[in-house]
């Protein structure tokens, strides 16, 4: 199938969830994942075309599968449209590891200070998938850590 009709089927998909949310009170996300839908340009026609959606911004997902880390320019782009972040670390490639924070290779303290220097004070989510409770705490304080200073 081609990009052009890949992209119109999610387009119509989407219009109709946004509809049927809209009605109840409920907005729609729609989070980057990697492939197909991992950049400003890859989603911006989506989100362009369905009006009241908002980005799910999972900075772990920005670092695979691709060539260059795409973070920073879905923070730059969609800052207005940001509506929840998943953060976790990985070494990039295409396993979604869900690593604690620092255990892989993103810059996430520097996403963090992005996501706050442009103003963004929403929900972030820890996707630390580890049987060790240790990894997903080390994440949190890592997180306030590079959190409070920035402010």
């Amino acid at each position: 199938m081609d990009e052009r009709t890949i992209v119109q089927r999610n387009i119509d998909s989407l219009r109709d969830v946004a509809e049927i949310t809209r009605s109840v009170g409920v907005g729609v996300m729609i989070e980057n994942v990697p492939g197909r839908f991992n950049s400003a340009v890859q989603l911006a026609p989506i989100l362009d075309a369905i009006h009241g959606s908002a980005l799910h911004l999972d900075i772990g997902h920005c670092n695979l599968s691709v060539t260059q880390n795409t973070a920073g320019e879905l923070i730059e782009r969609f800052i207005d449209r940001l509506a929840h972040v998943h953060l976790h670390d990985n070494r990039g490639g295409h396993a979604d590891l869900h690593l604690a924070l620092g255990m892989g290779n993103l810059d996430v303290a520097g996403y963090v200070r992005q996501l706050r220097a442009r103003g963004y004070d929403d929900t972030i989510t820890l996707e630390v998938f580890a049987r060790d409770r240790h990894f997903p705490t080390s994440s949190r304080d890592r997180l306030r850590a590079w959190w409070d200073p920035a402010a």
